[in-house]
C-alpha cells in the first residue's frame, strides 16, 4: 500500500497488526518459504537496488489469465442459462400441480382444492423440488473451482519461471501460493451457503397459511402454493423461486471467477522496486 492510498483511508493502518492478521490466513509452509524469501533478500541489499524497475512482472502468464478467464466466465454465463431453463421447465405449472397432488400436498374438500403441510412435509416439499436445483448449481460451482484451480496451477508455474530470478522476485509468488488454500475455504464456504440461504427462504414462502385458502381447480390451487406480492408475475411460486436464485447462483459463480481474474491481473503485473519496502521488516517493527 502506498503513501498516496494511506492517504485516501483517511485513517493510519497499523502495519503490523494488519500483517499479522494477514499471516493468520496463510498456509504455515509457505508462510515459511515468504519470510526466507523476505530475510534474503535483505540479507542482500545491493540485489533489492539492482535489476530491471519491475519485480515479479509476468508478461505472458498475464497475457494468459487475461485471456483465458473471460473465455471460463462466458462459459459459466452460458452453463447457468441452460440450467435456468432447465429448471424452469422443471418447475413448469402442469409438473408442479401432478407432484404437489400426487404427494397430497394440495387436497380437495367440500369447498375446493387447498394446500396443507406438516413442519416435516414442508421440509421432505423442499428436499424433494428445490434442495435438487441447489445441488445441481452446488456441482458448477465445483467444477469452476477445478477449472480456476487449474488456471492457478498453470499460471504459478509459468509465472515463477518467467519471472523468479531472485529473492526479492520469489515474495509475490510465494506470498499468492501462503492465500491460496484460504481462498479455496473462503469460496467453499460461498459455495455451501446456497443450500442454507435456499433453504431458509423456502421455509419461510412456502409455509401454509393459518387459513385455509380455497380454490376451484387443482392447478389454480397449485399455481398459489407460496405465492405473495413479490411474485405474482409468475405463474407459480416455484418459478419465481427458481428464477431469483438462478440470478443469485450465477451472480455469485461469476463473481469468484471475475474475482480470481482480477486477482490474477494484480499479481501478475508485478510491483516496482521502489515498493520493496512495503515487504521489509522495518516497516513492520
Amino acid at each position: 500500500m502506498t503513501g498516496t492510498s494511506l492517504l485516501g483511508l483517511g485513517f493510519r493502518l497499523d502495519r503490523a497488526s494488519e500483517l499479522a492478521n494477514l499471516s493468520q490466513a496463510m498456509d504455515i509452509r509457505w508462510s515459511i518459504a515468504l519470510y526466507e524469501h523476505l530475510d534474503a533478500a535483505e540479507a542482500n541489499p545491493e540485489e533489492m537496488m539492482s535489476g530491471s524497475e519491475m519485480i515479479s512482472n509476468g508478461k505472458i502468464a498475464w497475457k494468459i489469465a487475461a485471456e483465458d478467464f473471460p473465455i471460463i466466465l462466458d462459459e459459466y454465463r452460458q452453463k447457468f442459462e441452460e440450467f435456468r431453463a432447465k429448471w424452469i421447465q422443471r418447475f413448469a405449472t402442469e409438473e408442479i400441480t401432478r407432484m404437489l397432488s400426487q404427494n397430497q400436498y394440495i387436497l380437495r374438500d367440500d369447498n375446493g382444492w387447498y394446500y396443507t403441510a406438516t413442519a416435516e412435509k414442508l421440509r421432505n416439499l423442499y428436499f424433494s423440488t428445490i434442495h435438487l436445483m441447489v445441488g445441481d448449481a452446488e456441482k458448477l460451482l465445483v467444477n469452476l473451482s477445478g477449472r480456476v484451480e487449474h488456471m492457478q496451477d498453470k499460471l504459478s508455474r509459468l509465472w515463477y519461471k518467467e519471472s523468479a530470478v531472485d529473492a526479492s522476485s520469489k515474495i509475490l509468488p510465494a506470498l499468492e501460493a501462503a492465500l491460496r488454500s484460504s481462498e479455496y475455504a473462503l469460496t467453499s464456504r460461498l459455495r455451501a451457503s446456497l443450500a442454507g440461504v435456499s433453504r431458509n427462504r423456502f421455509m419461510v414462502e412456502f409455509k401454509p397459511p393459518r387459513d385455509k385458502r380455497h380454490f376451484h381447480t387443482a392447478r389454480s390451487c397449485a399455481k398459489n402454493v407460496g405465492a405473495n406480492n413479490a411474485n405474482i408475475a409468475y405463474e407459480n411460486a416455484f418459478l419465481a423461486f427458481t428464477d431469483d436464485f438462478c440470478d443469485y447462483a450465477q451472480g455469485l459463480t461469476l463473481f469468484i471467477g471475475k474475482w480470481y481474474l482480477e486477482k490474477w491481473l494484480l499479481y501478475l503485473r508485478g510491483f516496482s522496486r521502489g515498493q520493496l519496502d512495503l515487504f521489509t521488516h522495518k516497516t513492520v517493527g
